[in-house]
């Protein structure tokens, strides 16, 4: 879906196209073209404060961008532009990210901060950050479970875990997650405790 804001089409992106299929990890060339009503000086690319380069060929402002390596499914691709009289448009077209059939995996482990994860409170919910090393020598977020990836909890008494790698506190006391893609397995330490209570202090 293409959105619009201040001056009506000031630009469109022209390539990649609304709704493309494109392979996870992919360089894209994104184009722009200005209204010819509209005086565009600048566009920028979301996120970026590089303005994109006008080519004089192609009649486009174009980037070459690097897709992230753990960006999968619906992803937005947004632009703003900028005309001689500062007015700023905006313009958005998504392109789908789709997994290669086939996802060989070197290696997995948990982020090195949550192989012992520490929930404070009952019913708070913590995300395990899964990371994949691939063939190609790409590191990846692989928790989703589009990539394979599945969880058990070794006591679902004390903390639970969805199908996306969602821990959360069910009760006081310790348990294990343990995560699994392929032939790969790791695992984490889950600690559940409550927070001290700022109680009234008596004198002794």
């Amino acid at each position: 879906m293409l959105g619009l804001s201040g001056p009506l089409f000031a630009v469109e992106i022209v390539s990649p196209r609304d709704g493309v299929e494109i392979p996870i990890g992919s360089e894209v060339v994104v184009q722009v073209q200005p209204s010819p009503d509209d005086d565009i000086v600048r566009v920028y690319m979301s996120g970026s404060e590089e303005a994109m380069k006008y080519n004089d060929k192609t009649g486009y402002f174009e980037q070459r961008v690097k897709l992230r390596g753990d960006a999968f499914g619906s992803v937005p691709v947004e632009v703003t532009s900028v005309n001689s009289k500062n007015v700023i448009s905006t313009a958005t077209v998504n392109v789908y990210v789709k997994l290669p059939p086939v996802l060989p995996l070197i290696s997995l482990r948990i982020h090195a901060e949550q192989r012992q994860l520490v929930l404070e409170s009952i019913g708070e919910h913590k995300n395990l950050q899964v990371i994949g090393e691939f063939p190609d020598g790409t590191v990846r977020i692989i928790s989703a479970k589009l990539y394979g990836t599945t969880y058990l909890s070794r006591n679902t008494d004390v903390a639970t875990v969805d199908a996306n790698g969602i821990v959360t506190a069910m009760s006081v006391g310790e348990t294990v997650i343990v995560v699994r893609n392929g032939q790969n397995e790791t695992q984490a330490k889950i600690i559940v405790r409550t927070m001290p209570s700022d109680g009234p202090k008596t004198d002794t």
